[in-house]
């Protein structure tokens, strides 16, 4: 669910909670979809019950995704199936800041030569296709951006 308004530099926190048909699936969770360009180049970063996922999905990789590497933090988190978070993404300059129920798991250092100006959106990632596969509910969506 991409929006329409283009942003760069930006804080988005909202409540999400999710659940996996399969109890063992794979990487799965509830997350979000930024700087989405026309070429459908972005990057997506989820909360899983393990982990942070941070994804680089440059259109010249073909299909697949690159994981952004940790500059700083853990990345890790402990959930059960179902799970349930505050989450909040700040994005200022190549700099991206991961928080899970107010406290910094991860920040990480995006790509000097793409646009970071694009769309955003809300995304699930399915570990599993087993009956549902995987469900998010995001709730209390509060988006800022700075002037």
């Amino acid at each position: 669910m991409p929006a329409s308004q283009e942003v760069g530099d930006f804080f988005l926190s909202a409540h999400f909670r999710w659940m996996s048909a399969y109890k063992n699936a794979d990487e799965s969770g509830c997350g979000l979809v930024f700087a989405i360009q026309p070429d459908s180049s972005h990057y997506a970063v989820f909360l899983d019950r393990s982990k942070i996922i941070f994804l680089d999905a440059d259109s010249s990789y073909g299909s697949y995704s690159l994981p952004v590497g940790r500059t700083r933090g853990s990345g890790t988190v402990k959930f059960g199936n179902p799970g349930e978070a505050d989450f909040t993404l700040i994005i200022k300059g190549t700099s991206a800041y991961v928080l899970v129920d107010g406290e910094l798991i991860g920040e990480y250092t995006l790509a000097k030569s793409r646009d970071l100006h694009g769309r955003i959106g809300l995304s699930t990632l399915s570990g599993t296709n087993k009956d549902f596969g995987t469900r998010c509910e995001v709730s209390n969506i509060l988006l800022w951006l700075p002037k």
